[in-house]
This record gives structure tokens, sequence and C-alpha cells, in this order.
């Protein structure tokens, strides 16, 4: 492996001063809206002839010996005497086979004594033991009882005549009932199996209408290059946020059916996905000999649509990571799937350029072996993904390899190669080359790092990718990964699925179920699973996709099997262990073989029991793990093994016991100075962004985050070098109270992705994914204040934001998503309860005879954002999210995600703040330029709303009256409800005309202006850093107002 640079330089920094550490607050849970500090939201508040023969002989003596036979046949009897006249007659046929008298009285005695016989046999037939009879009665019962049993009412013909048994009576005197389900289900598994039907490449994928309205764009991808692409939100991403590199949920795998929908396709991605258009792209083949453009392979080649089975040669290598860790990331047991992949054939487009069948075919070039080589669009950190397989592999039409353009009959999606990607059935993911841009015939294999350094097997004494032996062994023709190998998975009983003791009653069956698959077209014919360790194996029911053979012997498709056992063995089972074999009658073997590259891992896949009390009921119950779990989440049966647990606590060896707070740590969140936190510690990652192998974007993703998702990604992605590595970097540890923060908070998250549910069909906002919304209108309110009106998805009538709350708009940029919060001026009030109007003040009404209250209602399927737009001059770009909202066009689509912020009100005085209910009467608001929008939401909210009594004092800073923002409707509020709001707006620049304060915030206007502290008072703050930091936090605490009890930050 070629050296990487490992340039490391950590600037000097000496920590956290003892007044900082002391003053640091005792962060606990939350605090998503301590002033200053970053919150949740990141805000600071994919016909042999046998023999050879004498032909001319042969006939002379069939017409010899047919002479003979005529001369028989008129009465002339032959006798030895005839034969000198003849050749080649046999001693049988004169003897025994002519009609002499004494042969034909012989032949009636062997008739009569043949009749006799067979009547005999008859009467006998019933007292005649076989062989599996005669071990059943030495007690070598054959078939495990544990196979489920049908019902007795539904396994015989109740109108056959009683004096003759039925089918299943007979069988009943000789097997159990469990024995006669498994034989029914082997008839039908055998008649199944003779009946297997062809695919001919012109099917149909099911998926093909299957409705994708619920993929959209991950906040994980919002700083990332692939922050436009939407992504289903089923897959577990395994190595953060960037690259994607995920697999579904095993179980959603398995319960979407033998064709996987495009979203659950697992994916696996090297670095950014590349922007790339059907009508631009052009794939380039024998280095320009034939260029084609999409429309040319799609129109001008003859294409095959298929089922194929692809896994990522990396599927199940976290159960080998927990032996040891390899240079892979966590894989569970999900990365595969079957799609159907349509596109020509690859030998196809190598012809239409020129290349012959057979290369080099005069003697003198025979032993000659090419490659044909591919190479995508992608730049991941190493280079361009390329690789390459044997020439005549690619050639032959029967291996099926395509250039496809299809997944599922719908265009590829870009996670999956858009818009042509090569398909090679029966091989491993990574030979597939996504987002193909090249391929050229050569004389040798391809030698770029992906196809030398990856998909590789190496012997386990090979522990690095370093060092003469790993450079001999990866660059080793035979270490590398082609053909995928035999591999079976049980999925059902699920991970951490519980099945009750007292489901045990007699007869009461369960299906356990799983998937299987080999490479190179072999067909899986035989799955088992044990239930005691491999002592014994029951025999399991295959389900093949429709059509799944290719040129009468191929199978690219995988199976799924299932066998029914009674629960009281399974609840008693050892465990669950499920093996298949191929064609070669091949199995899996019993134990893992580790490899550097943590790669093919398909030993015997052991689902295990353990009972538990559930803490409610208190009824016992069997609940079921399987070896790992995906990624970070440590629920596996499997442990870390010894070496690993060395490893860890040599990484914390050594550890500088220099302390930063949280507020120091999240200063250092840019390129050019990112710091991260990793279990605890803190280090200079800056010097490693330029030479980092997974590109900077997956670290600059966590610069200055005090959270715990840093060090899970780090750990799922890392080996105990790359830790190495990092120890180069560090300055010291997080204090103790950023400790129990960051500890705290990954509490939160897991508790709230544990509670989370779907929700109301009808809501736009989703928490943690982009919705596309259109814009719908544009209102000039001044010369640079604009009203947007936008319009939500169809199929949905409601926002979904609380009051107080915020959206997330985001526009696409290259490296990442421009994101900025805004609270909506419309609607102001929820919507009404079972389509009742709730109650509200009654206000003059509109023409259309709707009161203004009612006008703010959520429920109409749009929403306003007043936004003051920060215009270009000769100095600066001006607002990037407010101009590129101002020359948007109409119809034009953004996206938005939400709520965020976590001060909601609710009402009478009530707000849930972090999800603790509190209740103030008396509302003070500290506003700042736009920061008027969530202020004017409450606002409205208490004024709109009948029998609110909630007062509310406003200080509102700008610096021109020109900058108050909703000046009109503020003043409007105040005239109307001067017993409730009292405003006071204070300008920084005013005109001379101003009469209203002027300057800047400070304690004397918070004192006049405001409520003093007291019981059921609080103050809400939204304004520039410098305001409220410099002037508004001082001159509060000072008045007696305290943070996080009656100082909250919107």
């Amino acid at each position: 492996m070629p050296p990487i640079p490992h340039r490391i330089s950590v600037r000097d920094h000496p920590g956290s001063s003892l007044q900082d550490i002391e003053r640091e607050p005792d962060w606990g849970f939350g605090h998503q809206h301590r002033v200053g500090f970053l919150n949740g939201q990141d805000r600071k508040p994919g016909f042999t002839h046998d023999g050879n023969y004498d032909d001319e002989q042969d006939e002379r003596n069939t017409r010899d010996f047919g002479s003979l036979e005529n001369s028989a046949k008129k009465g002339d009897l032959v006798n030895f005497r005839d034969v000198i006249k003849g050749e080649k007659c046999s001693e049988d046929w004169i003897k025994n086979t002519e009609e002499w008298p004494a042969n034909v009285k012989k032949r009636k005695q062997q008739e009569e004594a043949a009749q006799k016989e067979a009547e005999q046999k008859k009467d006998d037939q019933d007292d005649v033991q076989q062989e599996h009879e005669w071990k059943r009665q030495q007690g070598e019962n054959k078939h495990h009882d544990a196979y489920g049993a049908p019902s007795e009412d539904s396994s015989g013909d109740s109108s056959a005549p009683k004096e003759e048994k039925t089918e299943y009576e007979k069988l009943r005197e000789k097997y159990s009932t469990q024995e006669i389900a498994l034989l029914r289900s082997l008839q039908n598994e055998k008649d199944v199996i003779k009946s297997l039907e062809q695919n001919d490449g012109r099917q149909i994928s099911p998926m093909k209408d299957h409705n994708r309205t619920t993929i959209s764009i991950d906040e994980a991808d919002q700083f990332s290059p692939d922050n436009w692409i939407p992504r289903s939100s089923d897959l577990i991403r395994l190595t953060g946020k960037h690259p994607l590199n995920g697999e579904p949920h095993l179980r959603r795998l398995f319960e979407a059916g033998l064709v996987t929908p495009n979203e659950l396709h697992y994916v696996r991605n090297h670095g950014a996905v590349p922007r790339l258009m059907w009508e631009f792209h052009k794939l380039e083949i024998e280095g320009g000999r034939l260029v084609l453009s999409m429309d040319d392979l799609k129109n001008k080649f003859d294409a095959i649509n298929i089922q194929v089975a692809l896994a990522c040669d990396g599927n199940r290598r976290k159960e080998l990571n927990m032996m040891k860790r390899s240079k892979g990331f966590n894989w569970g047991s999900g990365a595969v799937s079957c799609a159907f992949w349509k596109g020509p054939l690859l030998r196809d487009v190598l012809l239409a350029a020129g290349v012959p069948e057979q290369m080099h075919q005069g003697t003198a070039h025979e032993a000659q072996r090419h490659w044909v080589n591919f190479e995508g669009a992608d730049e991941p950190s190493e280079g361009k993904y390329a690789t390459s397989i044997p020439f005549q592999y690619a050639m032959d039409p029967t291996n099926d390899v395509i250039l496809a353009y299809e997944m599922n009959n719908v265009p590829l999606p870009p996670d999956h190669g858009y818009p042509v990607r090569l398909i090679i059935p029966g091989y491993v993911g990574g030979r597939c080359v996504k987002w193909l841009k090249k391929i050229w015939i050569s004389d040798k294999e391809n030698d770029s790092y992906y196809h030398i350094w990856d998909n590789r097997v190496l012997p386990s004494f090979v522990t690095e990718k370093d060092g003469e032996f790993a450079e001999t062994l990866f660059k080793h023709p035979d270490t590398a990964c082609n053909e995928q190998n035999l591999n079976s998975v049980t999925v059902r009983p699920a991970h951490g699925e519980k099945i009750a003791l007292t489901d045990a009653r007699k007869g009461k069956t369960y299906r356990i179920e799983g998937y299987a698959y080999d490479g190179g077209g072999h067909e899986v014919q035989r799955v088992e699973i044990s239930l005691d360790g491999g002592e014994t194996w029951l025999y399991c029911i295959r389900k093949f996709p429709e059509y799944p053979m290719r040129h009468g012997n191929k199978f690219w498709t995988w199976v799924h099997w299932h066998i029914d056992v009674e629960i009281a063995h399974l609840l008693r089972a050892e465990g669950i262990t499920v093996r298949c074999f191929n064609v070669f009658k091949n199995t899996q073997p019993e134990r893992a073989s580790w490899n550097v590259m943590g790669m093919m891992n398909n030993c015997w896949y052991v689902v295990r029991p353990e009972i538990v009390t559930d803490p409610d009921s208190g009824i016992p119950s069997t609940m079921f793990r399987h070896p790992t779990e995906p990624g970070t989440a440590d629920g596996g049966w499997m442990k870390p093994s010894t070496e690993n647990q060395i490893a860890a606590a040599k990484q914390e060896a050594g550890t500088p016991q220099k302390q930063f707070t949280r507020e120091e740590i999240e200063k250092h969140d840019k390129e050019d100075d990112c710091w991260l936190v990793v279990d605890g510690k803190v280090y200079d990652a800056t010097s490693v962004l330029s030479w980092h192998p997974g590109g900077k974007a997956a670290i600059v993703g966590h610069a200055g985050k005090v959270h715990q998702e840093t060090s899970d990604e780090f750990a799922s992605i890392h080996d105990g070098y790359a830790y190495e590595q990092l120890r180069k970097c560090i300055l010291g540890v997080v204090t103790d109270k950023a400790k129990n923060f960051i500890k705290q908070n990954a509490e939160a998250v897991a508790k709230e992705v544990a509670n989370s549910s779907k929700g109301d069909d009808r809501i736009t906002l989703q928490k943690h994914r982009w919705v596309p919304i259109k814009l719908k209108a544009r209102k000039t309110i001044s010369e640079d204040t604009r009203t947007y009106t936008f319009s939500v998805p169809d199929g949905k009538t409601l926002l979904g934001l609380g009051t107080c709350q915020h959206v997330q708009v985001g526009f696409h940029l290259m490296d990442r998503m421009l994101i900025r919060s805004y609270t909506p001026t419309r609607p102001l009030l929820p919507p009404a309860k079972d389509d009742k109007k709730g109650p509200t003040k009654q206000d003059d009404k509109h023409s259309n005879g709707e009161s203004p209250a009612d006008a703010q209602r959520d429920g109409d399927g749009t929403f306003d954002l007043t936004v003051k737009t920060y215009f270009p001059d000769d100095n600066q770009p001006g607002g990037a999210m407010s101009n590129i909202l101002d020359c948007m066009p109409i119809g034009e689509e953004i996206e938005i995600r939400g709520p965020t912020g976590d001060i909601v009100y609710s009402g009478n005085g009530t707000f849930v703040i972090e999800g603790k209910e509190l209740t103030f009467k008396k509302v003070n608001l500290v506003l700042g330029g736009s920061g008027i929008t969530p202020g004017y939401a409450l606002i409205a909210r208490v004024l709109l709303s009948a029998g609110d009594k909630t007062e509310l004092r406003v200080v509102d800073a700008n610096k021109s009256e020109e900058d108050i923002l909703l000046h009109e409707a503020l003043d409007e509020f105040e005239k109307k409800h001067r017993d409730q709001l009292q405003v006071t707006h204070v300008l920084s620049h005013p005109s001379e005309e101003w009469k209203g304060k002027k300057g800047h915030v400070n304690a004397d206007i918070l004192k006049e202006a405001l409520f003093a502290p007291g019981d059921g008072t609080v103050v809400l703050l939204c304004g520039p850093p410098t305001m409220i930091q410099k002037a508004v936090l001082p001159a509060l605490k000072n008045w007696g107002f305290e943070e996080e009890k009656n100082v909250f930050g919107f």
C-alpha cells in the first residue's frame, strides 16, 4: 500500500482557564437553549456417443439375422445346422426363442407360475417390512419432532369411503404429523423446483410502480457534497454522515420481498456521488474508438432486464471485527439486495467498438490473457475508482454482464450509479463499477488503488496494509474477490424479538425465516437450521423469485427460506444455526475466518436466545439476539474479544490532562481550526484534513461538536492504527461537566429515536428529513423586505409547527447545503380540532367572512416567511439565503425541515421547554433585527386566542426605522391590546423624526420596558450575538434573572 503522508501538527493551547472551568455550568441534560451555545440544530439558540463400432459389419450382421427370422416366420424353424448358412446367430435364440413345441409348453408354464406369484405378493405386501420401517422399530427416528404439524382436521379427505384408508391415514400409520408436514413440503418444493421458469430477459420488475414518496433528503447529508440526494430513512448509516454506506434494517429488507425496492437496496460509496446528467454523460470505449451517449446506449443496443442479487463482500464484517478489528467498517447482515437491472450486454458494446470476440487468435498469442477495465466518474480520496475482470468472462453471453441504466425499470438512483453502471451477476458488488465513464482492454490486470487495496481476502497472518508481505499479497492475483461466496442468514426471529413462555402450547408453531445466496450463478440447493448447535439439522423450504433461471442453469438471484417449528422446541433451543449448500454440495464453514479487510465472512449464522422478564407484566419471555447489530449498535450476543479490549485500553493511556470546556471547544469549528471530541478527548484535526483517506467532509462535519456522535462514527470506521494517528493530535480532555452533557444528550437522542412514530400524515415537516416546497408568491413589503408564500407537497395540508418554533430552509450548493432558520409569519395558530374553529377573539372579518384569527390557522397547505434582503454591494456579496429567495423564480422548489427549537407555547401562559412544562403569566421579549419573528409568532398566538390573558413586554432593537420588521403588524396589535402588549423600539441610527428610544439596548432601557424579575415572569431572547451576550445577558443577571430558570433563548 502506498505510504500516506501523515503530516500532523498541533497548535499549542493552554486549555481553559481555572476561572472558565469553575464558571462552566453543570450541563446535565438538554440545554438546547443555553444562550450562545450550539443546540441540536447546529444553531446557537441506493447425446454422448459411447464407443466406436464397425457400422458396415453391424449392418451385414443385422441383414443375415433378419433372413433367419423370416425363415422362422414362414414355419421353417431354424436349427443349429442352419447356422452354417448364416453368421452371428445366437444359441439362445435358436434354442429358446423359436416356436419349438418344447418352448411353447415351457413359456405357458412360466406365465402361470408368474401369475400365481404376483397374486401371492399382493396378499403378502403389507407384511413386507421396508428398511425405514425397520429402523423406526429400532428407535432410529430419522426426522426431528421440532417440525411444525398441520391441524388434524385438514389432513384427510372426509368424503372418502370409510372402507378405504385415505392417503393421510396411510401415512399417519407410519409417520408423525410433523413428519407428514415435512414430507408434503418437500413434495411441493420438488414440484416447484422442477417447474422453475427461465428468464428471457424481458420481464418487468414488480417494483416498477413502487411508491417512493417517502424518499427525501436526510439532515445527515445537509453539510456534505451529497446534500442534493434523496435517501431513505430505512438505511442504517455505517460510516457516519459522509460518504453514505448503509444497509436496511434486516427485517424490513426481508419483508419487502424477493425483489428489493430501490430505496431499501444497500449502498456502498467511497466518496461523494458525482452529479451527472443523462443528456451530457458519455461512455468512452477503448480510448475513444467508440463514444456513446446515454441515448445511444439505450436505443442502439438490445437490452435485457434480469434479477440480480448483489452483495458487498463485506457483508457480515462486524462479526469479524468483534474478533479483531479489520480495516473495514461494520457491515451487519443487510449488505445484500436483489433487484432488476436493465441494459445491453457488455459484449455487444465491445463488439460494436471493434473489439474481437477472441483476442489474438493466432498460435503465437493463444496463451496471452486479457482483461476488460472499467472506471467510474466519481473521485474518491485515493483516485478514480477502477477495476477489471477477465476478458473471456466478459465476452461469454451466458454470464450476462450488462451496462445497466435502469434499476427496477426506473432510471438508476444517484447512489446506484446514475446514469449507467456495470452489473456482473454472481460477482461481488465491488467489481460492479458505478457512474461508469471508461471501458478499455488490457493485457494485464488493473493496477489502480481500489482494485489492488480493496476487495481482497488475505491470509490471517497479514494484519496491516503496509510492509513487504502486505504489498506482495495485496497484489497477488489469487487474493482478489470476484465471484460471491455461499452465505445464509436468519432474519426471523428478529434481533430483540420476544416470545412469551406462555405461548409454548402443544401444536403452536413459529415460522423461522431468512435468506441465502451463492455466487457464479450457482443455485442454493439446500438450507438447514439446527436448534442444538449443529448436532441435528432441519430441512428448510426455499422460495425463489419468479423466472429465476438464465441459460438453463444460471441462478443470479437469492432465495428466501422458511421452516415451521413447534414453539415449545424453539423456546428450549440452545440457538438457531443456519447453513446452506450449493450445486457442488459444498456448505458454509462452522467458524469465521478473520482477514485484514474483513471480507467474505460466511460462517454459520447463529441466533441465540435468552430468558428475560417483562418489567410490567412479570411474564418471562425468550428474547433472541443476532450475532451483531450493524454499525455502532452493541446489542448482539458477540462481545469484543480480549484482543480488542486490550487495544482499547492502550488507546486510553498517555492522555494529556489539560481540560477544555464546551464553550472553548465550540469555537474551533472551521476547516482552518478543526477540533474533534472523541471518547471524551479533545483533538486538533486541522492538519489531517489535507490527507484524510475519507476526505475532509467526513471530519469537518464534526468540528467543534460536543456530542457522542463523533465518537460512535469514528469507532465504526477506524482501526487501531487510525486511533494511533489520532493520538498524535491530542490536546486534552473535556471537563466533567461537558462529559456529563455528552452522556445526557446521547441518552436523550436514543430515547427520541425509540419513541419516534409516524404521526399525522397531513403534516409536512419532518424533523430529520428535508421536504420540497414550492414558491407560490412573492410580496414586496418594503424596499428590502419580502413576504414569500410557499405551498407544501400534494397530499399535505398542515405545516406542523408549534408556536415559537422555526423551520430550516435549505438550498443545495456543491459542497454542502446552505441552511437558514426562519419563523413563519403565517400560520400563527394551530389547526382547528375536528374541523372546528378553535377559540379565537372576534375581530373584524375579511370580505370572505373569515376573521383575521381564522386566516392564521394552519391547514390550507401554505405558509409565509417574511425576510429582510441583505443586498450585495461593492464590498460584500450580501446575504446568501435572502438573495437566493429574492431571485428565485415563482414555481421553483426549495426545501425545509423541522420543527426546530424546543420552546413551544401551548396557550394561557404555558410553555414546554425541552420537554418540561413551565407557566409564565408575564413574558418579556428582547429581540433584535430578524429575531423579531419568533417573538411575533408568540405575540400573535396570545392576542388572537380567546381567554389568553398572558401579558407581554417587548424590546425590539434595530438600526433604523426601515429595519423594523413587521412594524405595522406590531403597531396594530399594540393598538388593539394595550392592556396586554407594550412594545419598545430601540434604534441605533434613527432618523431625526424618530421619537422613540435611541442608542443601544442597555440595563436602563430593559428595566424601564420589561417586567421585573418575579414568580411567573420570563425573558425570551433572540437577536445579534453581540447585543445578547455583551449587553442583554449581563444586565438581566444583575437585575435578578437567572439563565435556564427564567431566561431562555429562542
